[in-house]
């Protein structure tokens, strides 16, 4: 798979942000996270087979014109390269704006939000490559998309590739809201009822071959007692 170096810069006299592609030499990784995907028959976490650099550039180029066209809020291309791009500021991370959000209900607003952006993503037919908090922007309360160089309707149908988003958007926000017993879950659940049965079946099927992990996941520090939280959740969600 490959790496991406990303450089804040100047274009213009307004903040962008220099992104270069490399070879991340992962492949043995992705290789062992495929294998699980496929013994827990989870189409949905199946990881997309990992691109050069060249590839992973003219991937995020081609996901960034599909949103684009599907209305999502996206970079700007400013300059494309062989393995490198210049892309326009969508303004801070989704998931630093609930990092610094001290207000409990404030940061249920905010993952709300992110639900939302999804959501509507989704009824126009898109997907994204990684549905993290991090990988989401958030400017004058509107949410934008970040970190687009997989594609992984390549190799999954549109309901698993949007059950992957809403997969990795409640890893990643799980933590936010720990200090609110079933607030998560039951924005997971608000959520799901309202993507269709096909999303809703494939994250069904997924929470219910993770929740095994969860009691698991609870005693290794924090970061794995979100994952464990975020498990609960889904299971809680998707019933």
């Amino acid at each position: 798979m490959a790496a991406t170096l990303v450089r804040r810069v100047e274009a213009d006299g307004r903040v962008a942000w220099r992104k270069t592609y490399s070879d991340g030499g992962t492949r043995r990784r992705i290789a062992v996270l495929r294998w699980v995907a496929r013994r827990l028959g989870a189409n949905a976490l199946l990881a997309p087979i990992p691109l050069g650099p060249a590839e992973a550039c003219r991937t995020e180029q081609a996901m960034i014109r599909r949103l684009a066209a599907l209305g999502a809020h996206v970079p700007t291309i400013l300059h494309a390269g062989e393995t490198e791009l210049l892309l326009a500021d969508l303004g801070p991370t989704l998931s630093q704006t609930c990092r610094d959000e001290t207000n409990a209900e404030a940061r249920a607003a905010l993952v709300a939000l992110g639900l939302q952006a999804l959501l509507e993503l989704h009824r126009r037919g898109g997907y994204l490559s990684q549905a993290f908090a991090r990988n989401m922007t958030l400017r004058d309360g509107r949410v934008g998309f970040i970190d687009l160089e997989e594609d992984p309707a390549t190799l999954m149908p549109l309901a698993a590739a949007q059950a992957r988003d809403v997969l990795f958007y409640a890893h990643s926000t799980a933590r936010f809201l720990a200090d609110r017993p079933g607030a998560h879950a039951g924005l997971l659940a608000a959520h799901l009822a309202q993507e269709s049965p096909a999303v809703r079946a494939e994250v069904s099927h997924t929470a219910r071959r993770l929740a095994v992990l969860a009691p698991l996941a609870r005693p290794f520090g924090a970061r794995a007692r979100a994952v464990a939280e975020a498990l609960v959740s889904l299971r809680q969600a998707a019933g």
